[in-house]
């Protein structure tokens, strides 16, 4: 039995994995049903103040912000896993096998959430594809993403970033993903 295809972007911060997971989300929307989030940062004065997560449907959650009070703690940001666990655990459920679930990101934030951790397992010992982005860096559950037997990594750099998109278009179509279906 073929095993789906789950597809993880890596590279470091600022390569671009986020913008490569978008593009590719919007090229291939009218072809396929699709769910999850994809995160990115927000600004208060210009200066980075957090992050969010959005769902594909549009809603958005806050998962960390600059002097939020939380017990996770991620340098000057408070990790907030109420809108994780409320809005973008229930985003990454897909309604049926052949939906892709887009996943941006596995990263020491979110990982800071047990019911995230076991959603992400369960979405890569089960039948649908997933298409994700996960930390270049990082131990524990980043690490154990990045080993998993069924994951695919491709490495982004701020150089390869936009080439890379067609020829990941192309891979997702060779698993039956996306216009080629």
């Amino acid at each position: 039995m073929h095993n789906p295809l789950k597809l993880f972007l890596t590279g470091d911060p600022g390569c671009g994995k986020t913008t490569a997971i978008r593009k590719l989300a919007d090229r291939l929307k009218p072809h396929l049903d699709m769910t999850g989030f994809y995160t990115e940062e927000f600004l208060k004065s210009g200066k980075r103040a957090g992050f969010r997560g959005v769902t594909l449907d549009g809603r958005s959650f806050d998962l960390a912000r600059v002097g939020a009070e939380s017990p996770y703690r991620l340098g000057p940001y408070g990790v907030l896993l109420d809108g994780l666990e409320s809005i973008g655990i229930p985003a990454l459920v897909p309604a049926s096998p052949d939906v892709l679930v887009v996943l941006d990101e596995v990263g020491k934030m979110e990982s800071f959430s047990e019911p995230f951790r076991n959603t992400v397992l369960d979405l890569l010992n089960g039948p649908n594809p997933v298409l994700g982005t996960v930390a270049s860096h990082g131990v524990g559950f980043v690490k154990k993403i990045r080993q998993h037997k069924d994951v695919e990594l491709i490495r982004l750099t701020r150089k390869s970033r936009d080439g890379m998109i067609g020829e990941i278009l192309r891979r997702l179509a060779r698993d039956g993903i996306g216009a080629g279906r």
